[in-house]
């Protein structure tokens, strides 16, 4: 069950560091690697929060559910793999 609780935690922050690269792409259109280095940084720290502005700026709700969805799966999982344990 852990190992199904990091895989979840893994998609959720890959939607959101996709929804920090469409942010990154519509902020900056001639990103370079400093932009890129930058947006990784904030994107790891604070990854339940970037889905946020795609869903309610641009209407793009997807980065949004998936991301909560998977981490409350996550939870889920790592919850029922300590209780069996």
């Amino acid at each position: 069950m852990r190992i199904l609780s990091y895989i979840f935690y893994s998609i959720a922050i890959l939607s959101a560091l996709a929804a920090g690269f469409e942010i990154l792409a519509q902020m900056f259109p001639d990103y370079g690697l400093f932009h890129i280095l930058v947006g990784f940084i904030g994107t790891a720290m604070f990854f339940p929060l970037i889905p946020i502005y795609p869903a309610l700026n641009d209407g793009n709700w997807i980065y949004l559910i998936v991301c909560y969805l998977s981490i409350l799966l996550g939870v889920v999982f790592s919850n029922k793999g300590r209780t069996r344990a």
